[in-house]
């Protein structure tokens, strides 16, 4: 069993549910919706299909709602593209038009009032480069092309160095946000995050329905790590644009030092963005995106992601396929299983407590199974914490807790019935783990629990033989 996680994002080329089906049987752990495209009913009738596809295959999938937040956007173009050419001048504006090498226009209604004269504005994920010259009207700056390039339809526009005063959740956003929880998300990521009020805001909103995934894709963001990871649920290293707000050449140890951060918190990390890139076209990925996932499972991330791979890409369930053979076969590996556990953070509560005592003791006694009973999936993911080399079971009787462990480093899932008593405990993870053939009559497992239907309410380790 792998222990990091696969997200796969759904699109046009996983749109049915035999491909889901493909994409679940092949190493799908997560289902990414991406709402910076579709609709509400396009979104429903996935999250429909993933519910089905996972139970037809027999194992949970979390499905993670991924909002846009305040992207910025170019207008849409004639002919549905443009030639930028460089060392000439163009003009961006908020009013709608369609866009011509001279003049085009922007979805920020806030651009003129946030950039500055000398500030750079990159086009197309940095691929074209402009730099403003002047405020010729209050909807308008004209720019010089530094970098000429091709630009198409709604383009992504960032502003490096710029303070963009546009709120982290938008009003779509809000709308977007109020949609997933009414049918059912396990988790939201929310986009652009700079600091971790961001969070809060959403985490107001949300309450205790959803965890929340803050995606660090912003230099502010960076510098806040350890508070935004402190109130997030986890992070999202989202290269794609931390590579445009940032020099490409400093991103490998952002995400390193962001991993370590997180970890170090006990919190959920996904590393994200263009780690099989060319099998978007391709059967086979680079020999550098190969190392790319590997190193990101030795660096400790809980969980890698495909993008447009699966989205739209021409062998979605091959590279969810091909993610699942790099990440296993660096978990074989004596480096990965020679890893340190991390340097977490002192905690106090009793339920941090038995989870160490957990981990110890399978340790010292070499067992290869611990078992969390849990409502909320907190105890389990407590014990994934501190990386133990044994198996980690997550046993719970309900079914939203049974799909977020789906993403959790390291936990089987299991769905068991309701129990009252300690001793009804002890017979029902005798009976799912005989009956899944993860252990055999006689196998000793060190078991966490609490007091029965309970939330939060660990407080007890059991070594029991089946």
């Amino acid at each position: 069993m792998r222990k990091a996680k696969i997200v796969c994002t759904l699109g046009p080329a996983s749109d049915s549910l035999e491909q889901i089906e493909a994409l679940v049987r092949a190493g799908m752990d997560v289902a990414r919706l991406n709402f910076s495209h579709g609709t509400h009913r396009d979104h429903e009738r996935r999250l429909g299909l993933v519910r089905e596809a996972a139970q037809r295959v027999g194992r949970p999938v979390a499905v993670l709602q991924d909002l846009q937040g305040p992207k910025i956007r170019t207008g849409k173009m004639r002919g549905g593209k443009i030639t930028l050419a460089t060392g000439s001048e163009v003009t961006i504006t908020t009013e709608e038009v369609l866009g011509t090498s001279s003049r085009f226009s922007t979805t920020y209604a806030g651009l003129v009032r946030d950039v500055r004269i000398g500030d750079d504005v990159l086009l197309a994920d940095g691929r074209i480069k402009l730099t403003v010259l002047k405020k010729p009207k209050k909807n308008e700056i004209r720019c010089k092309v530094t970098l000429g390039g091709e630009l198409g339809n709604n383009k992504g526009i960032n502003l490096p160095g710029t303070k963009v005063s546009a709120p982290s959740l938008t009003e779509k956003d809000a709308a977007d946000l109020e949609f997933g929880l009414a049918i059912g998300v396990d988790y939201v990521a929310i986009s652009f995050v700079r600091t971790a009020d961001d969070v809060r805001n959403v985490k107001r909103i949300a309450g205790e329905r959803v965890p929340i995934i803050a995606k660090i894709e912003m230099p502010q963001a960076v510098a806040d790590i350890d508070a935004i990871a402190e109130i997030a649920d986890g992070i999202m290293v989202a290269r794609g644009d931390l590579g445009v707000e940032l020099p490409l050449e400093r991103v490998p140890l952002i995400q390193k030092m962001l991993i370590e951060r997180t970890n170090a918190q006990g919190k959920i990390v996904i590393v994200a963005t263009e780690m099989l890139e060319s099998m978007i076209h391709e059967a086979r990925p680079t020999r550098a995106e190969v190392s790319d996932v590997a190193n990101a499972v030795l660096d400790g991330a809980d969980a890698v992601m495909l993008s447009a791979e699966t989205a739209s890409g021409a062998h979605p369930v091959e590279a969810a396929a091909t993610m699942a053979a790099i990440v296993q076969e660096v978990e074989r590996s004596h480096r990965f299983r020679s890893l340190k556990p991390h340097n977490l953070a002192r905690s106090d509560s009793f339920s941090s407590a038995v989870a160490r005592a957990c981990c110890a003791a399978a340790e010292q006694l070499g067992l290869d199974s611990i078992a969390a009973c849990t409502q909320t999936g907190r105890a389990a993911r407590l014990i994934s914490e501190h990386r133990p080399a044994a198996r980690i079971f997550a046993l719970t009787p309900l079914p939203e807790t049974y799909r977020r462990m789906a993403l959790c480093w390291g936990v089987i899932p299991l769905m068991i019935p309701a129990y009252s008593t300690p001793d009804e405990m002890l017979r029902v993870v005798t009976d799912v783990l005989l009956r899944e053939k993860f252990a055999k009559r006689g196998d000793p497992v060190v078991i966490s629990s609490g007091v029965p239907n309970q939330p939060m309410s660990t407080n007890l380790m059991t070594i029991h033989r089946l």
